[in-house]
Order: C-alpha cells, then sequence, then structure tokens
C-alpha cells in the first residue's frame, strides 16, 4: 500500500483516489472525491499543511476501501440474486406440473386424509370441480412456498429455507411410494436455496463444489448410456429411439464432464421438455420420465448457474 508521502500535492493525491474509484459508480465516486476535497480546503482554512492533512486522511487505498469492499460485495450478491429469482420461476413452474399430475392421479385428497373410505362429494359436476380446483391449489402452495425464497434476505431467508426443504424432504420420504415422487424436482429446488442463502463461500471451497459437481452430474448423466450401450452391443433389438439416446446421452455427460456451455442447455432443455411430457402423456412411464428429466434438468441448471464459463476459468 502507498504512503501518502509518495505524493507531491493534493492533487495527484486526489488523482490516485480517482483511479482506484474508477469502477465505481459515477455519481458514488464523485461524491467521495468532493468529500475528499472540502476535507483538505476545510483542514487548509484551519492553517494545517497538506502533509498533515494527507497524512492523516491516510493512503488512497484506505479512503477508497469502504465503497470499493461494499462495490465487491454487491457484485458477488448480484448474481446469487440472479440465481434466486431463476429458482422462484422454476419452484413456482413445478407446483404447477405437480398440481396437474397430482390432481389427475386416481387417488383424491380425500382418500389421503381418511383412507378409501372416504365419503362421495356430493352436489354434482360443480361440487366436484370445485374440489378439484381445491386439491390443485393444495399441492402449488408447496410449489409456492419454495419460490418465497427468492424474495427472502438475510437470516431469516437462511432459516425458511432449510424449514422448506426439510418440509419438502418429509413429504417426498412420507408418500415416495405414490406422489412422494413428483415433490423430488420441488425439494431439490429448495435445497438449492438453501446453497444460496448460506452466503458466498471462498474461491477453494467453490473450485472444490464444482469439481465435485461435475463428477456426481457426469457419472449420472452417463451412467444408463453405459448400460445402454453394453445392451446393444450384447444383443438387444437396436432402435432409432435407442441410438437417439445414446448420442444425446454421450452429448451431455461429456459436455457436463467439460463444462462445454451448449451441452449443459441441452441437458437443461431435454430434462424440461421430459418434466412437461410426463405430464401431457400420464402414461405407464410417467414415473420414470418424471425422474429422467429431473436428472437432466436440475444437472444442466445447476451447470449454467453455477459453473463459469470456459473463458472465464482462463482468466
Amino acid at each position: 500500500m502507498a504512503s501518502t508521502a509518495e505524493y507531491q500535492s493534493t492533487e495527484t493525491y486526489l488523482q490516485a483516489l480517482g483511479k482506484l474509484l474508477r469502477d465505481a459508480p459515477r455519481d458514488m465516486g464523485a461524491e467521495l472525491l468532493e468529500d475528499v476535497a472540502q476535507h483538505i480546503e476545510e483542514g487548509r482554512a484551519l492553517g494545517r499543511r497538506d502533509e498533515q492533512i494527507l497524512g492523516a486522511l491516510g493512503a488512497p487505498e484506505t479512503v477508497a476501501a469502504p465503497l470499493t469492499a461494499q462495490l465487491k460485495a454487491s457484485r458477488e450478491r448480484a448474481p446469487l440474486r440472479r440465481k434466486s429469482l431463476v429458482l422462484g420461476a422454476v419452484a413456482l413452474i413445478l407446483g404447477v406440473l405437480v398440481s396437474i399430475i397430482d390432481g389427475s392421479m386416481a387417488d383424491t385428497l380425500g382418500d389421503r386424509i381418511v383412507g378409501n373410505q372416504a365419503p362421495p362429494i356430493q352436489g354434482g359436476y360443480d361440487s366436484i370441480y370445485k374440489f378439484g380446483a381445491l386439491q390443485l391449489l393444495i399441492f402449488a402452495i408447496f410449489g409456492l412456498g419454495v419460490s418465497a425464497s427468492a424474495v427472502m434476505k438475510g437470516r431469516a431467508a437462511l432459516i425458511y429455507s432449510y424449514v422448506i426443504a426439510g418440509c419438502m424432504s418429509i413429504l417426498v420420504a412420507g408418500f415416495i411410494t405414490s406422489s412422494g415422487i413428483f415433490y423430488i424436482p420441488s425439494m431439490v429446488t429448495a435445497w438449492m436455496f438453501v446453497g444460496i442463502h448460506r452466503g458466498t463461500a471462498g474461491s477453494v471451497h467453490r473450485a472444490r463444489r464444482v469439481k465435485r459437481m461435475r463428477t456426481i452430474g457426469g457419472i449420472c448423466l452417463l451412467l444408463p448410456v453405459v448400460f445402454l450401450a453394453s445392451g446393444l452391443f450384447s444383443g438387444i433389438e437396436p432402435s432409432v429411439a435407442a441410438y437417439l439416446y445414446l448420442a444425446l446421452g454421450l452429448a451431455c455427460g461429456i459436455g457436463f464432464l467439460a463444462n462445454f456451455r451448449p451441452a449443459l442447455w441441452v441437458t437443461c432443455t431435454s430434462g424440461a421438455a421430459l418434466l412437461v411430457a410426463s405430464v401431457i402423456d400420464q402414461g405407464l412411464l410417467l414415473a420414470g420420465i418424471w425422474l429422467v428429466g429431473t436428472v437432466y434438468f436440475f444437472f444442466g441448471l445447476h451447470g449454467l448457474l453455477w459453473f463459469k464459463r470456459r473463458a472465464a476459468q482462463s482468466r
């Protein structure tokens, strides 16, 4: 850090301070420079020498430190804010999709509360529609609860995100053999909010976490490809769909490991398409398609939100 003795005049001191503030917003930088200049003039009016005034102020780095620290913290929070808003939108959409699936399944809300002996709904079709709308709303509330994390801040946000993630985990575990499987995406979103509200980690920890997630994601995306390829080589009847999935799985898995951004977009988009398709065509493979879509969507989304661009990594 430079000392004030290096500056021959207050003008060179202010110039050095201005260079340190060049990345700050113009009004904030100009206000700090104006305050320092006013302080110098007040010191001169009291008969103090420039050397004494600058010595009391300290080096320009010291004067600029509070503002630059504030700007650095703001820049670090901005990406987290964007990630939080993206996850909030994801939670809302997932809440709607889950409510559609859950509302269209054979078992009703009454079956879950009092068992199969639930009394029939009285009042004709209007009552049935109202009851169905209420059921959809109740299940959509879980998605709304998760998305509320996007507008919360501070310690309250961290506590809330832990509570809602825990509740979603209990819901999934309690109904895992029936509808709980469809709340897994909402549960994953809730735990991703926990990661956001825990704050920024050190660069070493972030690098380890990214490396760990790239390894886990690569294995999850490539393992089905390995099974499919071994089946094809062992004599299973090949099909166009099998070869297409083989190509897609290889592209997504290798692209994820290599942090190739187009592959991350393909992975996330493919997963989203499978999630939507499982809602549109609720056949026998509904749960399987939903789970595969969940895996592809969230690994792709995680890579897009948390992996640095390769150009930024090389700097």
